[in-house]
């Protein structure tokens, strides 16, 4: 029954313009709105009007985007007819904040409509389409029982999905504005009446920028708030190619330092230097760090150059990019930017973009274009920008962009920024998974050169080097083994950084191997005193620069678990720099390093008992998980948060079946595969196809995501053996030793010494953990060029043959009565969808023990599989000289036809 006496009893109508409003009358065609309410929290407010009145839904993270997308909708009060037509600011009081009008049009019911489910339609401005409200049921977190008002609102699947926008833009449908323009009361403008394609946030920004500000204050700056010398501008219409711009009319006397020039025939990129902290003052601007090609767009006339940091016109590798800009009604301009390949979740990702690349795909790629260096149409004839400051070049740009409609969407995205507000922009960079972030001062000008107006802070290690040699492959490993990398130091020397074997496709160890090959050279170009002996050295001239990621330094100044990315076409290898932050040596005698890595800091949030690990709220700290050892839910996530260097290596990007226990070990835990609607959209996820259709895993990219996990009860760690870029081809194999209970010790180190043989006379290395439970696991390193069938049929055979030669101590079956006294040889974990537990996870056992990956000569009588605890693993991690499974990448093998027969597996 439709009731509005909530509302009101809510609402002090003589302080707030909020319309009082009375229930209408029942319509045939029924209006809906969504508001955009920048309250407590940043949220959307959907309406539906129903019975005379708006029923109301309240969207944390606003309407879902994309077909099968399920977000959280927690009913509200209903409210009167009057407040579809509601925009302003309602001060201090019950809903404080800025209301923008977002969307609004008509609804109508497609299927169900009852108590616990609408389906709908939505005709809007902005959202055309089917949707989904249903009510949750059952218990919540923390096992209360849902009060009715939690419902989930779901994307459908229909024929104008197309229709929807790419993200959740930042102007009003009513007035035009943006929501700082309405909170500062500025006069409406004419109304939009389309779906939007104004100057805005991009998906990335979406997810980041524009979060980042409902996070941190509700005085995120636009490009339009900023305040910009610009006079007003009149629109009129002008016609190019067809298409139809408006154009700003700007005094040019009005743009402090903008004058006439030539468009800049070879212009230099601006570069920003690398920071540990975003600046804390409020006269900085912050965006996004895009983790892609920095590019120059030159357009001259309709011709378009796409100019490289170095110099180079990739306007033939940027094709859809360059046509894009051809088309604008400009007479010349010179853009900066960054091209990039957009995930789902609007973050750039560099690996993609260089799969587009090299497959010659680039139909997907993007132009995030974030400054204006020069501009001659819309009004403005020939001004050069260099010499006016940033604040009036985005406003410039934000203006431009919205006359010549590049917006949300399309092939050039506008990049919005933060103004001040640097540590909380960083942190919810750092929170979604983000490269970084890049702060500019607002002041400043167009330098094409690297200076301190220009700031990068990254989110995770990860930096360029260069290539100056590689080694041997090893066993059947094609092409080589590692390459030799290093930066210059400020004499201009290549210092040796340590060697990468990892992230490299089969494809891409053929082409490497034939691209080494053209530049060899007799001598190492590297300072001679850093490198080690390395068997199976070769040099070449050190012209290639490659993106690396990688865990931390150590103290001699080499990379700790280095990972390949891409090769860096666009970098000159003489401007890879040794970072200053990171060199300790008081004199060119002593090598570049870092100083060990301090503890991670915990941050207690004010005003309650909530605490912040990487970013991530950790909520209930202080809940004993492990009653026993007292081990809380602090404790837990700080272990997982300050030994993120071990475990990320073997863990990451590899999809992940989860132990939770809430309530703690002992009370009720329970395994998970999939993502649940309470689990934080900042956790990456891949769908992966399942014979009951596709289904999302999570998996993890850097210490903040096991934190998230943490935060949600997890304590135990499962992997597959393949990772999310190549899940059909396993890269590993585990074989489990699962000893029975009446079975001794001694039986299982035998059973691991024949396994490691048996193995070794195939040609694959084994490295060795204990389980944290009762037995060991032997994992073996692999090329990922098998299917999961070929893998796990190999498994088997090899413990098969192993079975047969001790059939006193092995057996494969599972039964209780054929394990008597035996060791289990678990081949099964090496199936499609198996898991095995993830090195260095927390085991939800008492004691709390730790899987841990030790050395072949530590194993013997006085070692346990639950050697290792919480409490005593990380006194070993911190006395370990060398990581006991060292090399595990530089010694991948394929499973070959010949090695699959040899260990006895037929076909």
């Amino acid at each position: 029954m439709a009731d509005l006496e909530t509302y009101r009893n809510k609402r002090d109508f003589s302080r707030s313009p909020e319309p009082r409003g009375k229930r209408g009358k029942q319509r045939s065609r029924l209006s809906f709105v969504i508001h955009k309410h920048d309250a407590s929290q940043l949220h959307y407010d959907l309406r539906l009007e129903e019975d005379g009145v708006l029923r109301s839904w309240a969207l944390p993270k606003g309407p879902g985007l994309d077909p099968g997308e399920k977000h959280l909708a927690v009913q509200v009060e209903d409210h009167p007819l009057d407040y579809g037509d509601f925009e302003g600011v309602i001060p201090d009081g019950y809903g404080a904040g800025t209301v923008m009008l977002w969307d609004r049009g008509e609804w109508r019911v497609t299927g169900k409509h009852d108590d616990g489910q609408i389906d709908f339609e939505l005709d809007g401005a902005k959202l055309k389409g089917a949707w989904t409200l249903k009510r949750m049921s059952g218990r919540g977190s923390g096992g209360k029982r849902q009060d009715g008002k939690q419902w989930l609102m779901i994307k459908r699947h229909d024929a104008t999905d197309s229709h929807v926008p790419d993200s959740l833009d930042d102007i009003s449908v009513a007035s035009n504005r943006r929501m700082t323009e309405i909170a500062e009361g500025k006069s409406p403008s004419s109304p939009l009446t389309g779906s939007s394609s104004t100057a805005g946030s991009s998906p990335a920004a979406s997810s980041s920028t524009t979060s980042a500000s409902k996070s941190s204050s509700k005085n995120a700056s636009s490009p339009r708030s900023s305040s910009s010398r610009t006079s007003s501008k009149t629109e009129s219409k002008r016609s190019t190619g067809g298409r139809k711009a408006r154009t700003i009319k700007i005094d040019p006397g009005q743009l402090e330092g903008a004058r006439k020039a030539n468009l800049p025939p070879r212009p230099a990129a601006q570069l920003a230097t690398l920071v540990e902290e975003a600046p804390a003052d409020d006269d900085w601007f912050h965006e996004i760090k895009f983790d892609g090609y920095r590019i120059l767009a030159r357009l001259d006339r309709g011709k378009v150059s796409l100019l490289t940091r170095n110099g180079h016109d990739w306007r033939d590798r940027f094709p859809e990019i360059a046509e894009a800009i051809e088309a604008l009604p400009l007479e010349k301009a010179l853009f900066d930017g960054e091209v990039v390949a957009l995930r789902r979740d609007g973050i750039s990702d560099f690996r993609r973009l260089q799969g587009a690349l090299s497959d010659e795909k680039t139909a997907g790629l993007v132009y995030q274009i974030f400054d204006l260096r020069y501009l001659d149409g819309l009004g403005l004839e020939g001004m050069a920008l260099d010499n006016v400051a940033l604040r009036d070049r985005k406003a410039l740009l934000a203006q431009t962009c919205d006359a010549v409609k590049i917006g949300n969407g399309g092939l050039l995205r506008y990049t919005d920024h933060v103004e001040g507000q640097g540590a909380a922009f960083y942190q919810q960079a750092s929170r979604q998974g983000l490269e970084g972030i890049v702060s500019k001062r607002a002041d400043s000008f167009y330098r094409g050169r690297r200076n301190r107006d220009w700031l990068k802070a990254k989110t995770e290690r990860q930096a360029e080097f260069v290539v100056g040699g590689y080694t041997d492959p090893k066993g059947s490993r094609s092409g080589f083994g590692s390459l030799l990398i290093g930066a210059y130091d400020d004499d201009g020397k290549l210092r040796y950084c340590g060697r990468v074997g990892a992230g490299f496709s089969n494809d891409q160890l053929a082409e490497w191997q034939r691209e080494l090959a053209r530049s060899p050279r007799k001598t190492s170009p590297f300072v001679e005193r850093d490198i080690p002996d390395l068997a199976g050295s070769h040099w070449v001239t050190p012209k290639r620069v490659i993106d690396v990621n990688f865990s931390e330094w150590t103290n001699d100044g080499r990379l700790r678990h280095p990972r390949f990315r891409g090769l860096r076409e666009d970098r000159d290898p003489h401007d890879i720099r040794l970072n200053p932050q990171r060199v300790t040596e008081p004199s060119m005698s002593e090598k570049a390093s870092e100083p060990a890595p301090q503890k991670r800091s915990t941050r207690r949030r004010s005003g309650g008992g909530d605490v912040e690990i990487e970013g991530i709220r950790l909520t209930h700290p202080d809940r004993v998980l492990f009653e026993d050892q007292g081990i809380t839910k602090r404790a837990l996530a700080e272990y997982y948060a300050e030994h993120a260097g071990w475990i990320l290596p073997g863990l990451a990007e590899r999809p992940l079946t989860l132990l939770r226990c809430p309530s703690g070990v002992g009370e009720t835990c329970f395994v998970q595969k999939h993502p649940s609607e309470t689990m934080p959209d900042s956790l990456p996820s891949v769908a992966i196809a399942e014979k009951s259709g596709r289904h999302d895993y999570l998996y993890a990219r850097r210490a903040a995501d096991l934190v998230a996990l943490v935060q949600m009860g997890t304590v135990e760690f499962h992997l597959w053996n393949s990772r999310v870029d190549d899940l059909e081809r396993p890269d590993q194999l585990v074989f489990d030793l699962d000893p029975a209970p009446d079975c001794e010790w001694q039986a299982v180190i035998d059973v691991a010494g024949e396994l490691r043989q048996a193995l070794s006379e195939l040609g694959l290395t084994a490295f060795l953990r204990t389980t944290g439970g009762k037995g060991l696991h032997l994992v073996v390193p692999l090329k990922p060029h098998a299917d999961w069938e070929t893998a796990k049929g190999f498994a088997e055979a090899v413990c098969e043959r192993c079975a047969d030669r001790h059939p006193d101590q092995l057996t494969l079956n599972m039964s209780k009565q054929a394990r008597r006294g035996k060791v289990f040889l678990d081949y099964l974990r090496n199936g499609r969808g198996a898991t095995a537990v993830a090195s260095y996870s927390v085991r939800a056992k008492p004691g709390a023990p730790v899987a841990t990956p030790i050395r072949w000569e530590e194993l013997g009588p006085k070692l346990r599989a639950d050697n290792y605890t919480l409490a005593n693993l990380p006194r070993r991690l911190a006395s370990l000289k060398h990581d006991p499974w060292a090399g595990f990448d530089d010694v991948r093998e394929r499973l070959t036809q010949r090695r699959c027969r040899n260990g006895g597996l037929n076909g």
